[in-house]
């Protein structure tokens, strides 16, 4: 019954998502990238960005709005988590923090964090988790996939490339 009340808030095509992500945040597809599912929860929008024609092993990136004011980081990368693995089927990760990194996002400085660690398969996995406030409430970047198929420099042009104010359109 619930997952009926929300079928509508599930959106594929490519604009609706796009709109629904810009909504809360703008910024520029990684080269290969698209918005593939958007979903509003009401109480928290999530976007998935992946790649259609690369390897499915290829990270995708996951951000999400939240709409709680009284939510934090922890429980937002935990709620997150669940949604991915129910998303990609991959609840075997067993994924342990390597490293906290400063990054900037929207001109302010967030702390990201790596983890890494392998799939059921054995295959190694790695994960980055940043929270930064977007337009209108907490956003949260999760990106995801196996070391094989990581670029830093791709995914830290993508967090850079992230703002919440206006961008001027061609």
């Amino acid at each position: 019954l619930i997952a009926n009340q929300f079928k509508d808030n599930i959106a594929t095509d490519p604009e609706k998502i796009q709109k629904m992500a810009h909504e809360f945040v703008n910024y520029q597809l990684p080269p290969g990238y698209a918005e593939q599912v958007g979903m509003d929860f009401i109480v928290y929008k999530m976007v998935l960005i992946g790649s259609p024609n690369l390897p499915s092993d290829t990270p995708m990136i996951f951000l999400a709005h939240f709409e709680a004011e009284n939510i934090t980081a922890e429980q937002m990368t935990q709620q997150m988590q669940q949604s991915v693995e129910q998303q990609s089927g991959s609840s075997k990760l067993r994924l342990k923090v390597v490293e906290e990194r400063k990054v900037t996002i929207n001109g302010q400085e967030s702390s990201l964090t790596v983890s890494e660690g392998t799939n059921s398969s054995g295959k190694a996995y790695r994960q980055w988790v940043t929270t930064f406030p977007g337009k209108t409430g907490l956003i949260l970047i999760l990106i995801q996939g196996q070391v094989e198929q990581w670029d830093d420099a791709v995914l830290n042009e993508f967090l850079s490339s992230i703002n919440s104010g206006h961008v001027e359109t061609l």
